[in-house]
């Protein structure tokens, strides 16, 4: 075994995470088993042909190019390089001059950084099967013509492999605990009726937990979860062909959620969901049996903070928001000054303004967000000019936050110069009554089924702990401050199940 006095000094290329300091991010889109449901849907019919559609490439190359665009260095599993046709019909021999040049451009630049698990190279072999002609390809381009950053936990390889167990463990933590999940919540981050999230938790995700309960951690993978109750019978996991039944494709949306966030939790980066699947927050980790310990306040205070970031990424851009943009104009785009300011924005607000385990106060978050908002707008008139082709940048989002408690619904509609979030951290700090948070992102002139195709950006975030005082009073002083600065205020009776988690509470508030 390797010591850490043994292992000879770091090369120029071999980063650690704390390296990397311009704004990181993982992307669990560029996951090669990675698929909105729709598409996901498509691989339990009988018919359909073992590997990626053309549909599912194209979808996974507009959100590579999505994430290009909103953050400063983007880490990908040096798998996924290889696995993944949106990754890898950049670099082979017959990828378009241009687009191969600019994605030698991105890694040398440090900008796409492969993430090696516990392999020390990036060309070495793996012990999965792959496309012999995709890894030449690869070797090639690493060797030859790039000089890519490689990052991992720790290049001292004893030290590594301990941290690098920890993502393991991650996942066969969460994986257990999906049974625990909320079903209103569950139904809403996943798009289903509230009774078949209930028949999901009762049924698939509890048999999950009863299966995974007598292996030893190193068992409990995603392949083996994939093998056991997703992948048709008689097929491998990377083919993408499911089994039938009702609740496969949601669970697959949960169990490749918790796998792609195991190595940015363990690795302290954003990881960040596509707008087309769950978000960060259908885990529910802020539920009183899955949360930090309040003893340890940098633990929550980074989730918090990995929580509100997706949500931002989720609202600012949508699915297919830069599809048209080639590498070459992401290129282009990264060197103009409005993109810049616009990820300079994000890593200061998302990344400075938890450090530490520290929540932004309501001034950061007024000041914060509406900066990014300002940025966004400026980068946005900037790709415009950059891709020469005026089009895919012609959305036009509105914001609005909706906060609810007991039935009362406040939205505060926000545009380009409007924080997100302004106002709500009172409320995180109040003393009774369960909150509810959402942030709304609508496209004007789209709605129905336009609006959920192209984006249909709508966020829900619960935190459970997090109480008001006099909820009469709190909510006439709220009402007052979103009245002065103009925002749109709207009052609800409670639903059925509101009603019940309100006359459940000991005083009578929720």
């Amino acid at each position: 075994m390797t010591s850490s006095t043994e292992n000879p000094p770091r090369r120029h290329n071999e980063l650690h995470f704390s390296d990397l300091t311009d704004y990181p991010v993982m992307a669990q889109a560029l996951d090669n088993q990675w698929l909105p449901a729709d598409l996901a849907a498509t691989r339990q019919r009988p018919e359909a042909s073992a590997g990626p559609s053309p549909e599912a490439v194209a979808t996974a190359a507009a959100e590579l190019r999505r994430a290009l665009v909103n953050s400063g260095t983007l880490i990908v599993n040096r798998a996924f390089f290889l696995n993944n046709e949106a990754l890898y019909a950049n670099y082979l021999p017959d990828a378009d001059p241009a687009e191969r040049g600019a994605f030698i451009r991105l890694l040398d630049d440090r900008v796409l950084v492969p993430y090696l698990f516990t392999e020390r190279e990036p060309a070495g072999e793996f012990s999965w099967g792959y496309d012999r002609n995709v890894h030449r390809a690869w070797s090639r381009l690493v060797t030859d013509d790039a000089d890519p950053g490689l990052v991992r936990f720790d290049w001292d390889d004893e030290a590594n492999r301990g941290v690098a167990e920890n993502v393991g463990g991650f996942f066969s933590k969460e994986i257990a605990a999906l049974k625990h999940l909320r079903e209103d919540q569950l139904a809403q981050d996943l798009g289903i009726r509230l009774e078949q999230a209930k028949a999901m938790r009762e049924g698939i995700l509890k048999d999950i937990a009863v299966w995974a309960a007598p292996l030893d951690r190193g068992e409990i993978t995603r392949h083996s979860v994939y093998s056991a109750f997703l992948t048709r019978p008689g097929t491998d996991p990377y083919q993408n062909l499911l089994r039938e039944g009702p609740h496969v494709v949601a669970t697959k949306q949960l169990v490749d959620l918790v796998y792609n966030l195991g190595v940015p939790v363990v690795g302290g980066v954003v990881p960040l969901t596509p707008p087309s699947s769950p978000p960060r927050s259908t885990l529910q980790e802020l539920r009183e049996d899955a949360r930090p310990r309040a003893e340890d306040p940098e633990a929550v205070g980074r989730l918090l903070r990995d929580v509100f970031a997706d949500a931002l990424h989720r609202a600012v851009d949508g699915p297919n928001s830069y599809a048209d943009l080639s590498l070459a104009d992401i290129v282009r785009l990264r060197r103009e000054e409005e993109w810049r300011g616009y990820v300079d924005s994000l890593d200061s607000f998302v990344r400075g303004g938890f450090r530490g385990g520290r929540l932004p106060s309501p001034e950061e978050f007024a000041a914060g967000t509406s900066e990014v908002a300002r940025r966004h707008a400026r980068m946005l008139r900037a790709a415009r000019k950059t891709s020469g082709r005026g089009t895919g940048f012609t959305r036009e989002l509105s914001s609005v936050l909706v906060l609810e408690s007991a039935g009362i619904s406040l939205q505060v509609a926000g545009g380009e110069d409007m924080s997100l979030l302004t106002g709500s951290v009172q409320l995180l700090t109040a003393a009774a009554g369960v909150l509810s948070m959402r942030l709304e992102f609508r496209e004007k002139g789209a709605s129905g089924p336009l609006l959920r195709r192209r984006g249909g950006l709508g966020h829900s975030l619960t935190l459970p702990t997090m109480r008001l005082g006099s909820l009469k009073r709190d909510w006439e002083a709220i009402l007052r401050t979103y009245r002065a600065v103009g925002g749109r205020i709207a009052e609800r009776r409670p639903g059925p199940v509101e009603q019940r988690q309100a006359d459940q509470q000991p005083d009578g508030t929720a």
